[in-house]
C-alpha cells in the first residue's frame, strides 16, 4: 500500500498545480513518446482531450524529442479506434506516417501499459515519455512502471481536464479512486 499512498500525495501535489510533482523536466527520457488515447464522439470527431494530448505530442516531436511516437487506444462507444484518430491529427501536423506506431486493442489505462510494454520489449525499448492529462499522469505512469517500463511523465496542460476547474475537479475524484483500484489489484 506504500506505493497507492505515494501516487495518492503526488496526486493531490499535481492537483493542486505542482506539476514537479510527476518528475518531469530535464529533457525527453527516451525518444519514445507514448500517447494515451481518449474519447471519440460520434462520427468519430475526437474529444478536445484528446486532440489536446495529441497536439501536446505532436509538440514535442516537433521540438526534436521524439523519434517515435507510439498512440494508444482501443474502439470506445464511437469508431473508429482513438489511435487511428490519433495517428491521422499527428499526420495531418506533419509527423511522418513512418514514425507513427499504433495499438488500438486497449481499452484502458491498464491495458495501454501492458499492451505499449509489448511493443517496447520487441524494439528493445526500455523507457517512454508519457503524454496524458496532468492528473491521469500519476496513474499512468504508476501502470506503465509496473509493466517495467522507465516512464518520463509529459503532461499535456492545454487540456480541458486540466484547464477547466470543474473537469479537473471530477477528473481528480476519478483519478483518486482509480490509484487505489490498481493498487488494489496490483497487491492480489
Amino acid at each position: 500500500m506504500r506505493g497507492v499512498a505515494r501516487d495518492l500525495r503526488t496526486l493531490i501535489r499535481v492537483y493542486r498545480g505542482d506539476l514537479s510533482a510527476l518528475g518531469g523536466g530535464g529533457g525527453s527520457l527516451d525518444r519514445v513518446v507514448v500517447v494515451l488515447g481518449a474519447q471519440v464522439r460520434a462520427g468519430g470527431r475526437p474529444s478536445r482531450t484528446l486532440t489536446a494530448r495529441v497536439r501536446h505530442a505532436g509538440d514535442v516531436y516537433c521540438r526534436g524529442e521524439a523519434a517515435l511516437i507510439l498512440v494508444s487506444g482501443g474502439v470506445g462507444e464511437h469508431p473508429p479506434s482513438e489511435a487511428s484518430i490519433m495517428a491521422d491529427i499527428l499526420i495531418e501536423a506533419g509527423v511522418p506516417e513512418g514514425e507513427i506506431l499504433s495499438e488500438a486493442a486497449s481499452l484502458s489505462t491498464r491495458h495501454s501499459a501492458h499492451h505499449v510494454a509489448v511493443l517496447a520489449r520487441e524494439r528493445g525499448v526500455r523507457r517512454v515519455t508519457l503524454v496524458t492529462d496532468p492528473l491521469h499522469c500519476v496513474r499512468a505512469a504508476s501502470a506503465f512502471r509496473a509493466e517495467g517500463l522507465e516512464v518520463l511523465a509529459e503532461p499535456a496542460t492545454r487540456s480541458p481536464m486540466w484547464l477547466e476547474a470543474g473537469e479537473r475537479r471530477g477528473q481528480f475524484l476519478r483519478e483518486f479512486g482509480a490509484v487505489v483500484w490498481y493498487g488494489l489489484r496490483r497487491r492480489s
